[in-house]
């Protein structure tokens, strides 16, 4: 009777041990918003979802940060303005998280308008335009990775922004302008077909005009195709998808970007 008394006994205790496991290591959640606030020596993490709504959460000591510009972040990289997805468990209402991901904000247009002594620079895409701050440590990209100055971003560039959200001002932190460029003599227009040609140094190239291509007319992105005229020198801003040369930017050469890679001579055709 006594040992069945044991047997029962421990029996009872692996199952407590087991339950009292299953309601420690409770199934992983996620919350993605803005971080707020984020203390690295209290090892705390505000972030925010819509409006007031927000949560707390207590960083475990294993917890794995991953920030969009490093391979592996620490807490010490996260921010107030960045926008996070945490994964966490509930503990009696105690919000431990595992997990912290930085989810980079990305938005690619037009450039209409930048001040570099103010640091800001308006978008338009998506049929709005939108302001944005310039970080002072912005990076600047440009073709082939190449890094860049803030003077090679000029108005019509297209361009994708990585931003983030510091007291709701959406900031730049990167900035990417890496289409090809290309400078030569207009030959062909197509206005129905929204294409046009240019003759180089070396070579000919067609162009297939993107319905958001700036035309750079009197400095400002606003001109229309039926502006351009034939044996008009221009450098054309594109990208090459699938061997079709896409525009999305069109200037006389003296008001282009910086980085050309194919010159003409002087002359026409």
């Amino acid at each position: 009777m006594a040992v069945w008394v044991s047997v029962l006994t421990a029996t009872a205790a692996l199952r407590a041990s087991a339950d009292s496991m299953a309601t420690a290591a409770k199934p992983e959640k996620e919350y993605t918003g803005m971080v707020t606030a984020i203390d690295p020596t209290e090892r705390t993490l505000n972030v925010r979802k819509w409006g007031l709504w927000s949560k707390k959460f207590s960083l475990g000591d294993s917890c794995a940060c991953t920030i969009a510009d490093k391979a592996a972040g620490t807490i010490s990289d996260l921010r107030p303005g960045q926008r996070v997805q945490v994964g966490y468990q509930n503990a009696h209402g105690v919000l431990v998280a595992d997990s912290v991901a930085q989810q980079p904000m990305r938005h690619d247009g037009t450039v209409m308008a930048i001040d570099p002594i103010q640091h800001t620079m308006v978008l338009r895409g998506h049929g709005m335009d939108r302001t944005f701050q310039i970080a002072n440590d912005c990076k600047v990209v440009l073709r082939d990775y190449k890094a860049g100055v803030l003077g090679d971003i000029q108005t019509g560039n297209y361009v994708t922004v990585t931003y983030e959200e510091p007291n709701a001002t959406p900031t730049a932190q990167r900035i990417a302008q890496t289409s090809e460029t290309f400078t030569g003599s207009l030959t062909a227009i197509d206005l129905q077909e929204k294409t046009v040609k240019a003759k180089g140094l070396l070579e000919t190239k067609k162009f297939n005009v993107g319905d958001n291509c700036a035309i750079m007319v009197n400095g400002k992105p606003d001109g229309k195709l039926s502006d351009l005229k034939p044996n008009d020198k221009l450098t054309f801003d594109y990208d090459e998808i699938a061997g079709i040369n896409v525009v999305n930017r069109i200037a006389p050469p003296e008001t282009s970007t910086k980085n050309v890679v194919v010159t003409e001579p002087s002359g026409g055709l």
